[in-house]
């Protein structure tokens, strides 16, 4: 009886706290929809990527106006994409990631370990679903069982937030980044990358940028991400002074940041492979495991551009726009 107690205090704490940094989820319009991993055991393996796809309401168009992360195990959930898809994969089955999964590239919702409580939209903006839209979701799953732990499982996901009542901007993100990574052992490395201003020549009109998030890895001690017009900084849009990862903010961004078509949207990533717990006596390169590393920024922004979701580079190269 009194751990029943506990879990119905602990439910009715964390609905409370959503309706308070998030007081759109309390309108009387607002329906609810929960996607999540079946449960499923978590693979005696330090690095997993599990996907799923899930039919969503297609019967009238809908805006999601939140998502609240549903975290199942916190021990082995490194993060978490949720994606819209444009066609069937045939099955609803949880499965390793990959081959048609990688076609859903339009993603919606983000978590990592640093990401706290819901994640609530500008109020004039909403991410579309539905009919004459996605009528499917991807949920990708990152399992990180660093103990390489047996007998644990999973039921990880989101609950969405979303109405029928449109608003009047349609929600859009861009992952920015690099995917050329190698950082020496026991030192300090900065690695660049960059949404470039041939990228952003090809929008057809100015976005406005509400959300960034900066995702590295074990290693990353501080992150940047900047605007560039003809070659001279014009806004810093986030930075993380002393990056950690367990604990790695979003920035929320009150006066959204405008991006002209032709301006470069350029990420700096630093990593320490030379102090304390990181240091490193062998190389360490581009990879989806925690043991590897990443430089990427996931940016929300509005209005969405059909096709912009991922701006990203391989070294000087632009491998996404």
């Amino acid at each position: 009886m009194e751990r029943l107690l506990v879990v119905v205090v602990f439910v009715v704490k964390s609905i409370v706290e959503t309706w308070a940094s998030c007081p759109v989820v309390h309108q009387a319009d607002i329906r609810v929809l929960e996607v999540r991993l079946q449960p499923h055991p978590v693979p005696q393996q330090q690095t997993t990527y599990v996907c799923q796809q899930f039919q969503v309401p297609d019967l009238e168009t809908y805006h999601a106006v939140a998502f609240e992360p549903l975290i199942g195990n916190e021990d082995a959930v490194h993060h978490m994409l949720l994606f819209g898809c444009d066609h069937d994969f045939g099955t609803d089955d949880i499965h390793p990631c990959g081959g048609l999964d990688t076609s859903c590239s339009a993603w919606l919702s983000q978590y990592s370990l640093g990401v706290r409580g819901p994640i609530c939209l500008p109020n004039d903006v909403g991410a579309r679903f539905g009919k004459d839209s996605f009528t499917k979701l991807l949920l990708q799953v990152h399992w990180n069982n660093k103990n390489l732990a047996a007998n644990i499982t999973d039921d990880s996901g989101f609950r969405i937030y979303y109405t029928t009542r449109l608003r009047q901007h349609d929600l859009g993100n861009v992952q920015i980044g690099q995917n050329q990574i190698a950082i020496q052992p026991r030192s300090e490395t900065t690695i660049k990358g960059s949404c470039s201003s041939s990228c952003t020549g090809m929008l057809p009109h100015s976005i406005y940028l509400t959300r960034t998030y900066i995702h590295m890895h074990y290693l990353g001690i501080n992150g940047r991400l900047e605007v560039y017009r003809n070659g001279s900084l014009k806004t810093l849009v986030a930075k993380d002074a002393d990056y950690v990862y367990d604990a790695s903010p979003i920035h929320e961004h009150g006066t959204p940041v405008e991006i002209l078509p032709g301006e470069e949207i350029k990420l700096t990533c630093t990593f320490n492979s030379r102090d304390g717990h990181r240091k490193k006596d062998n190389m360490v390169y581009f990879g989806e495991g925690s043991e590897a590393e990443m430089c990427y920024a996931f940016v929300s922004y509005f209005p969405r551009i059909r096709g912009f979701d991922q701006c990203i580079q391989m070294g000087d190269i632009d491998i996404n726009c």
